[in-house]
């Protein structure tokens, strides 16, 4: 009995002591929306949890939060925003590690530049992803690609997960008129003009 009640409390201490699954942080952010840039991130559980532009929005936990910050504007300029988060991670790091994403227009410029970092990382160990994301006037294309960039269309999200992190971002779109819009303002347009000449000639 003393020998089983032995082996209860080894298999019982072992459960303990060995390392639990690390947990899947995540992290979006939309630059598609009208009111600004949205960030949402989950299960930044060590460190500093998620911080952005030096301001906690997630402290160390498995929650998730969110925060909307705004878009550069012909009075600010472009605005950099900085993020850094903390992570426990299960197993080392995958390459890509880091990068420099390039939003292009659709009528060419580019609206928003994404830049990402990942250092540490490793089995039960925690990783950091530290990187910015610059977001230009509205509409844009006032940015410059930096040398060596990766080109990706706006619209198109641009997903950059590594290990126990889901990560993506998105860039807005530009509004295009419909073709049925186009039609109607030309209508409108040609309606306007005949009126004018009418009221010409009778003058």
């Amino acid at each position: 009995m003393k020998r089983l009640l032995a082996i209860g409390l080894a298999i019982s201490a072992g459960a303990l002591i060995a390392p639990r699954a690390a947990n899947a942080a995540s992290l979006t952010i939309n630059d598609a929306l009208e009111t600004g840039i949205l960030f949402s991130v989950g299960q930044f559980d060590r460190g500093v949890g998620f911080v952005l532009d030096g301001t906690t929005i997630l402290a160390p936990s498995l929650g998730t939060a969110s925060a909307t910050v705004s878009e550069g504007t012909p009075a600010t300029g472009p605005i950099t925003h900085t993020f850094t988060g903390q992570f426990l991670t299960g197993g080392a790091l995958v390459a890509p590690t880091s990068g420099v994403i390039a939003f292009i227009e659709a009528g060419g410029g580019i609206s928003d530049i994404l830049t990402f970092n990942y250092t540490g990382g490793g089995a039960g160990a925690v990783a950091t992803l530290t990187g910015t994301f610059v977001s230009d006037l509205d509409p844009g294309g006032s940015l410059v690609a930096p040398t060596g960039a990766t080109l990706v269309a706006e619209g198109v999200p641009f997903t950059f997960d590594n290990t126990n992190i889901t990560a993506s971002a998105i860039s807005d779109v530009d509004a295009v008129p419909e073709p049925a819009s186009l039609v109607l303002l030309g209508t409108g347009l040609l309606g306007v003009l005949r009126y004018t000449r009418k009221t010409r000639r009778q003058l």
